[in-house]
């Protein structure tokens, strides 16, 4: 079984109506949908918004289900100067905590700089960095291009996960350049943190809504970047036998 987690109901409409056949349940007191999709056994549910809901969904269906991998997917504001745009595709290389730290009069100081790890496992241990599974990455990568290349630009790079979004081109810029994200999104790491401790190998699929610029909702397409994340989770899990062939 693969589980796939979206922030909101919305995020993951489509993906919802093609599950054959499909078994609703209650699992932490939200709707989990389980079915067939694309050809694989998945369970999927919306977390809600933000680190702590992601983190206590994440948790919580990993212990009873045990799924073999995660997909987390939904939409991210991305930051201009990638060539990128509205109704693009991000496909996370690694997760990165934008605000899990200090702030001192030296600049922001990391959970590394701290020395305080947030996950363990195994001798391991992860601070605000969580690299993808590259396995699932190289996949991804590829059955996104062949079913989305054409139409939208696809990126791969590291993703940042914050507590409060960046609302202005200055506060976006000042984050961009201190972790080399390519975009920003509220749930990400959380989920990534979660399948570190657990073992559990991720992939993070998102649909770029919007420029990180002064907010303008009036410029934002947030049903054009859950559709076409839900389009790039529905290639993944169709070429899922190939997860194994080099990129």
């Amino acid at each position: 079984m693969i589980l796939l987690i979206a922030a909101v109901p919305a995020e993951s409409e489509l993906l919802r109506r093609e599950l054959t056949p499909c078994e609703v349940r209650r699992c932490g007191n939200r709707s989990l949908y389980l079915g067939k999709l694309a050809g694989q056994a998945v369970a999927l549910q919306a977390s809600g918004v933000g680190k702590a809901n992601a983190a206590a969904c994440a948790m919580l269906l990993l212990e009873t289900l045990r799924p073999e991998a995660v997909i987390c997917f939904g939409s991210a504001g991305v930051y201009p100067g990638h060539g990128l745009q509205t109704g693009d595709l991000l496909l996370a290389s690694a997760e990165i905590y934008g605000d899990e730290g200090t702030l001192t009069p030296g600049g922001f100081l990391d959970m590394q700089g701290l020395g305080l790890p947030l996950a363990e496992r195994a001798g391991e241990q992860w601070y605000n960095h969580y690299p993808a599974d590259p396995e699932l990455l190289s996949l991804a990568h590829r059955t996104a291009v062949r079913e989305l290349g054409r139409q939208r630009r696809i990126a791969v790079g590291p993703l940042v996960t914050v507590s409060t979004c960046s609302g202005t081109a200055l506060a976006g810029d000042a984050l961009a350049t201190r972790t080399g994200g390519l975009g920003e999104n509220m749930e990400g790491a959380a989920i990534a943190q979660v399948c570190a401790r657990l073992g559990v190998p991720w992939l993070e699929i998102r649909g770029i809504s919007n420029l990180v610029e002064d907010r303008d909702p009036a410029r934002w397409d947030l049903p054009t970047a859950a559709a076409v994340a839900q389009q790039a989770v529905r290639a993944v899990l169709a070429g899922w036998e190939e997860r194994q062939e080099p990129a």
